[in-house]
């Protein structure tokens, strides 16, 4: 069966801290939402990263295994759901720790009036991309990590103080840029490289790291402030994207997540990891460990205490002098948005003394974006959520034509 008309169709590879999500994302340039055709998330199996094997090998084998689900269930499912075999794009995001997210502002002056033109745009790109790529140089630690610019965008455009669009037509004195450049795991980058070429060499490949589709997401909801935090959690680690007058300024991250709390937990109470993992998706998560054995609820409590604390200490982390924004937008698994927004609220009110107000992403998402049936069987656990930032950064192309791929 041929692809329905006005739909594109893509590929899309989440590799998160401790799993590999890929999903085919069928887009109708009338609809305000993708649809969701098929998805699968591999794990990184729990007990190598508790035995201290090499994560980024286990990550490597998660994507192996999914791409290879993808070529048979995945591409079955999109022929059965009438979009044929014509996927156009891959795109592939990469989360912390395997990726970072590098902002830099370069500045341009002159006593006599200048064009802003493209071409001088683009000289002060080329400088913005050298010091880049001289500090991943130049940063011993970050360095032996193996990473690769792998895209870049610019964030703002600022003539004489004020926004521009770039048009060859203004003029000005004093020139601001800021442009977000994603860098990654060049291993992981060479892989996913690897597998399209073999498996749809004829798809276009896009690579970002996970933070930059988030922010471009979370800027077309969040239109009553430009002022606001980031916060996304995976299986091994949290990270935080500071955006300050509408514009991505500032990332970080800690190596620990979900899955990370789930194991400290388990080995507390006595009962398997994934289990543990399903108490953070209950509505009263305390009520779990009310029955445990003496000083198990302490211990518990200690450790998500100990979570909080490193929250908060991230949450200092901003990248400038001012203080972390009020708004934050959490995106994590949408049956453990609840569990999370506490943690990060509480971390955020101890690092700042200020009250602040978290969003659930994914709670968000589906209420603006998707009709309430497709949210019923999304809630259902018919589709794995973790993949909407992705899905909705591919679904409105308009995202993809601010990236420069390397």
């Amino acid at each position: 069966m041929s692809k329905k008309p006005n739909h594109r169709i893509g590929l899309i590879i989440d590799i998160g801290s401790g799993s590999v999500l890929a999903g085919i994302i069928a887009s109708d340039p009338n609809k305000s939402h993708p649809d969701i055709v098929w998805s699968k998330r591999e794990y990184t199996p729990q007990r190598q990263i508790a035995a201290g094997n090499n994560q980024l090998k286990s990550v490597l084998t998660s994507l192996i295994n999914v791409m290879m689900a993808f070529d048979s269930d995945g591409r079955t499912a999109c022929r059965e759901s009438g979009f044929g075999n014509k996927i156009s794009t891959v795109q592939v995001s990469i989360s912390a720790p395997w990726s970072y997210t590098v902002t830099k502002t370069i500045v341009y002056q002159n006593e006599e009036e200048f064009i802003v033109s493209k071409s001088l745009v683009d000289e002060l790109l080329r400088t913005a991309h050298l010091k880049v790529a001289e500090e991943l140089h130049e940063n011993e630690k970050i360095n032996n990590l193996g990473l690769e610019i792998i895209v870049k965008s610019i964030m703002k455009i600022v003539a004489n103080g004020y926004t521009i669009n770039l048009t060859d037509k203004q003029r000005a004195t004093d020139l601001k840029l800021i442009e977000a450049s994603a860098v990654a795991q060049k291993r992981l980058i060479e892989a996913a490289k690897e597998i399209k070429n073999k498996i749809l060499p004829e798809a276009a490949l896009q690579e970002y790291s996970f933070t930059l589709p988030y922010y471009y997401v979370i800027n077309s909801l969040s239109t009553a402030n430009s002022n606001y935090c980031l916060v996304d959690i995976t299986y091994e680690a949290t990270e935080i994207g500071i955006v300050r007058d509408g514009v991505l300024t500032y990332c970080s991250h800690i190596p620990f997540g979900a899955m990370t709390l789930a194991r400290e937990l388990a080995e507390t109470i006595g009962v398997p990891v994934m289990e543990t993992y399903g108490y953070l998706k209950g509505d009263d998560f305390n009520n779990y460990f009310k029955n445990c054995a003496s000083g198990q609820h302490e211990k518990a409590t200690e450790i998500i205490t100990d979570y909080q604390n490193q929250l908060t200490n991230l949450f200092k982390e901003t990248g400038d002098s001012l203080t972390l924004p009020k708004r934050i937008y959490l995106h994590s698994n949408l049956h453990t948005e609840s569990f999370f927004n506490e943690q990060i609220t509480k971390a955020a009110t101890k690092s700042t003394k200020l009250a602040h107000a978290t969003y659930n992403v994914t709670s968000e998402l589906l209420t603006k974006k998707y009709p309430p049936e497709y949210v019923s069987k999304l809630s259902a656990g018919e589709r794995d959520t973790g993949l909407l930032i992705s899905a909705q950064f591919f679904h409105t192309e308009a995202y993809q034509s601010k990236f420069d791929q390397l």
